[in-house]
């Protein structure tokens, strides 16, 4: 059958409605192939080749690599589009045509220039703000495969391969889901394990599922799916499955995943193949300021990234000093995060500020777990700097022997700062009050975390000192509305942005949140939280939480554009750079802080310490 070119153009987003110019322009550039059976369009891990392509006839199976082998995330056939992604950005995927294959190529750059201001509509399609503003619902591909869970697994590979999907939701009488079945766990845990066709599903799936609401924005199942290191979710509705969505659902909607760095970050088996992945963070960073997220967002997606790291770094680790014959942990311990990490707010790479804890050790192993944990932190502190985060000069790490202790001592430092404060010590310590557990026995830290919590909205002095630490830098507005920029020294006529604007806002919200016992440590949560219980009014929080976006959106912007121009990136921005409009943000985000600060004053009375 003949290919009809202008019928297969408009398969792709943003290129139905396309002036007759436009298309025979299109047409003129394009070309068809012809594919033989078990031809590799995209490899994982390659530069994604500079073209789209629409299926004419045939079909291709769309892959990625797994532990034991690949798992199908989707089948193309005869009207899809196949989109490799950004051009030179390594692909998530890998695309091997499965039946001889008739397509139609095209250049990608082609179809950006020629969609004009169709552009708009194609970015709610994919790309650009998609991930913000499509919901979980939009992305949802008909209604869900399922089976019930005596359903035989014979009956599992023929709903898929029926169906021409890679995944089987397993759900009860009720329609709710719980399980999942995928084409790799029928090879991995059938096949590979010589069970008979009829074995039931629920022997095999993967359970539970995790579900979202069809309202959520598609966001929220990209920052689950990087958490835990999934690749299906299903989308729930009072109750009922009403569809699965994959993570090459999102790889369609953005061209990237973090999860399939994530993925690559878990599979190194060295320290120096760890250190190649990390400089893709700052890519993931860069990507996603570029679709338009929030700084928020960001900071929640780098966090699970460099978890990953992290938790892979010190896997690594443990095992060679098992092979040094050091063996294994002598008891349970946790990595603490403490500062942007413990917040979950880095963005780009910043010092070190970590910690360790472990099980108080018998009498007999004091010793021995004082040794081991040491050699563990120093290790640590050596690979990270390989991995691009540079050592803490005020010594805030785990290698430091003071922050790598007992639950015994840790909970003596604690009481200490909060029972007998000292400024100079709470002002020091404070980064230990944003500790997160992000690696090896987390409940470990949480319990530690969720003592300091119980015990602080009663230390009313510690808490004075907290909220008097927000109120050390005053926000660089003058009398009438100007700017005050720094009056000498290498940033002269710059504004900081981290010390007088990010940071009166999460020593702030570090204090309300202590005052109150909220475990949080992420400043929106916590303001969110200082919401909830009456603080702050619906219309305050939200004000402050505007403020805080612009100043650090315009910072990371700031930041970046020192990566890309061979600088090392600072806080530091002329208020002669800024366009008009981010001036006037600015000024106004800077005015909700200066709000804050008097609120914090009144709230814990901080002249009643000087």
């Amino acid at each position: 059958m003949a290919a009809d070119i202008p019928a297969l153009l408009a398969r792709i987003p943003g290129c139905a409605r396309l002036t007759p110019e436009a298309v025979s322009a299109l047409a003129a550039v394009s070309r068809l192939e012809r594919f033989p059976e078990g031809t590799r369009l995209v490899v994982e891990g390659h530069p994604a080749p500079d073209w789209y392509c629409v299926i004419h006839e045939g079909a291709v199976q769309v892959s990625r690599l797994d532990v034991e082998a690949d798992e199908i995330l989707d089948y193309l056939t005869a009207g899809d589009v196949l989109d490799p992604g950004r051009p030179g950005v390594p692909a998530a995927w890998s695309a091997t045509v499965i039946e001889p294959a008739h397509c139609l190529l095209l250049p990608q750059s082609a179809v950006a220039r020629h969609r004009g201001p169709l552009a708009a509509a194609a970015a709610s399609d994919r790309g650009e703000l998609a991930l913000f503003v499509r919901r979980v619902a939009d992305l949802v591909k008909g209604t869900p495969v399922t089976c019930a869970p005596e359903a035989s697994v014979a009956k599992a590979a023929q709903l898929m391969t029926g169906r021409g999907v890679g995944s089987v939701a397993v759900v009860d009488g009720a329609g709710t889901p719980v399980g999942i079945v995928t084409d790799l766990d029928l090879r991995a845990k059938v096949l590979a394990a010589g069970l008979p066709p009829s074995t039931p599903v629920s022997r095999v799936m993967s359970s539970p599922v995790l579900s979202l609401e069809p309202d959520r924005p598609a966001f929220d199942a990209l920052l689950e799916m990087t958490r835990r290191g999934i690749h299906h979710i299903g989308v729930v509705a009072d109750g009922r499955l009403i569809g699965v969505l994959s993570s090459h659902d999102i790889i369609l909607l953005q061209g990237a995943h973090p999860v399939a760095l994530m993925r690559q970050i878990d599979a190194q088996t060295d320290v120096g193949g760890l250190a190649g992945t990390a400089p893709d963070v700052q890519r993931v960073v860069r990507w996603l300021a570029e679709a338009g997220a929030s700084a928020y967002d960001i900071g929640r997606i780098v966090a699970e990234l460099n978890d990953h790291l992290v938790r892979r770094a010190l896997a690594l680790l443990v095992a060679e000093l098992a092979t040094q014959g050091h063996g294994p942990p002598p008891m349970p311990y946790a990595w603490l995060a403490g500062g942007s990490e413990g917040r979950r707010e880095q963005t780009l790479k910043t010092d070190q500020d970590n910690g360790l804890v472990y099980r108080d050790p018998p009498a007999e192993l004091q010793t021995e777990a004082a040794a081991y944990f040491g050699r563990l932190a120093a290790g640590m502190e050596k690979t990270l700097v390989e991995l691009g985060f540079p050592r803490c000069d005020g010594g805030f790490m785990a290698s430091n022997p003071r922050w790598c202790q007992p639950e015994s001592t840790w909970r003596r430092y604690f009481g200490s700062w909060m029972d007998t404060p000292e400024p100079e010590q709470v002002l020091r310590a404070s980064i230990f009050f944003d500790l997160r557990p992000i690696a090896g026995d987390q409940s470990l830290g949480q319990v530690l975390w969720n003592w300091v919590c119980a015990r602080a909205p009663s230390q009313t002095l510690f808490l004075r000192y907290m909220g008097k630490a927000a109120l050390e830098r005053q926000v660089p507005l003058g009398l009438f509305g100007g700017f005050v920029v720094e009056r000498s020294g290498a940033h002269k006529d710059m504004l900081d942005l981290k010390a007088r604007g990010v940071f009166p806002v999460t020593q702030a919200m570090r204090a309300y949140a202590l005052s109150l016992g909220v475990r949080e440590t992420n400043t929106v949560e916590r303001l969110t939280a200082a919401a909830g219980r009456g603080v702050f009014t619906g219309e305050q929080a939200q004000e402050l939480r505007d403020a805080y976006e612009v100043i650090s959106r315009i910072r990371l912007d700031h930041q970046l554009a020192c990566v890309a121009g061979g600088r090392p990136p600072d806080n530091f921005v002329s208020p002669v750079s800024l366009r008009k409009a981010d001036k006037i943000l600015l000024k106004e985000a800077f005015k909700s802080l200066a709000g804050l600060q008097r609120e914090v004053e009144d709230r814990f009375q901080t002249s009643m310490i000087g």
